[in-house]
């Protein structure tokens, strides 16, 4: 496969793999497990890789990035960001979830979180 160039846009990838999820172990709930660390593994890679290119092409520190103290509007910002990021962890136990409404999946994220569950 060729190399992309850097001024041709990356092809865009499905949303959803298709097919039946892999098994890794015979309890689901180890499989899920192992979905959420996968995940959370490729965010991480993708962060990574983007603080690279920024300390690559600012030259910023690591003082002043320490020292930085966000202003509202992107603490507001870094909070969406963040529950998007929780959304797309938890993403493996929606499967599970599926027959229910929208509300009774955070109803059940709640339960968890409670120790009801």
């Amino acid at each position: 496969m060729a190399e992309p160039r850097a001024d041709q846009p990356l092809p865009r990838l499905p949303r959803r793999a298709k097919g039946a999820r892999p098994r890794f172990h015979d309890e689901p709930a180890i499989d899920r497990l192992i979905a959420m660390v996968v995940a959370l593994a490729s965010e991480i890679s993708v962060l990574a890789d983007r603080l690279a290119t920024l300390e690559t092409l600012s030259g910023v520190g690591h003082a002043a990035v320490d020292a930085h103290v966000p202003e509202l509007a992107e603490r507001e910002r870094r909070e969406a960001r963040r529950e998007a990021l929780i959304a797309r962890v938890f993403a493996a136990l929606e499967v599970e979830l599926e027959g229910e409404e929208p509300g009774d999946y955070w109803e059940t994220i709640g339960r968890i979180e409670r120790g009801e569950i």
